[in-house]
C-alpha cells in the first residue's frame, strides 16, 4: 500500500505507474503532478515560505499544530529549512510548473489498482479539478472532498481524514 501527500503523491502516482502490480491500495492526498483543468496550481515560488504555509489552510487557527508548523516568529533555522525545501521542490517541479505532462496518460494504468483521492474543498494550493482530473484518468478512483477544509486534510479534520484512510486501507 502507498499514502503519499501533495507532492509526495505526485511522486507515488509516478511510482505506481511504473509497477502498478508491485501496490493492493493507493490513497493520495491532494497530490501535485496533473495540471488542473480550472485553477492553477498555487506558485509557491513567487510567495515567501510562510505566506505559503499560511494559504495552505483554509482556517490556520482552526489546527492546533499549525504555531509548531508556521511560528509567528521563526528561528532562522526553521526560515532556512523552509528555503531549502522550496529550492529542492522547484530543482523537481520547475518545468512544467507542479505537473507531467504524460502523468494522464500513465494513469491509465492503474485501472486495477483501488484508488483514494482525498482533498479539501477549500484547497487553495492545488484546486480540487485537479482531483476530478485524477479521477478521470485512473479507472475506478474514487474521489473524496472534504468540505471545510484546505490543503492539509490531515491536520485540518483528523478525525474524517483518519476514519477514510482506514476504511480505505481495511
Amino acid at each position: 500500500n502507498v499514502l503519499g501527500f501533495g507532492l509526495g503523491g505526485w511522486l507515488a502516482a509516478e511510482m505506481a505507474c511504473q509497477s502498478p502490480q508491485s501496490l493492493a491500495k493507493m490513497a493520495l492526498v491532494a497530490p501535485a503532478g496533473i495540471r488542473p483543468p480550472t485553477g492553477e496550481i498555487l506558485d509557491m515560488f513567487l510567495i515567501v515560505a510562510k505566506e505559503y504555509l499560511e494559504s495552505s489552510f483554509l482556517d490556520p487557527n482552526s489546527t492546533r499544530e499549525y504555531p509548531t508548523i508556521c511560528p509567528e516568529e521563526a528561528s532562522p533555522e526553521q526560515v532556512e529549512l523552509w528555503e531549502c525545501a522550496r529550492e529542492e521542490s522547484a530543482r523537481l517541479t520547475w518545468r512544467p510548473y507542479m505537473h507531467h505532462p504524460a502523468l494522464p496518460h500513465l494513469l491509465g494504468r492503474l485501472k486495477d489498482l483501488p484508488t483514494l483521492l482525498l482533498w479539501g474543498e477549500q484547497d487553495a494550493v492545488i484546486p480540487t479539478s485537479a482531483g476530478e482530473a485524477y479521477q478521470q484518468a485512473i479507472q475506478g478512483a474514487r474521489l473524496e472532498i472534504i468540505p471545510g477544509c484546505g490543503h492539509h486534510p490531515e491536520l485540518e479534520k483528523t478525525s474524517e481524514f483518519v476514519g477514510l484512510i482506514r476504511n480505505f486501507f481495511a
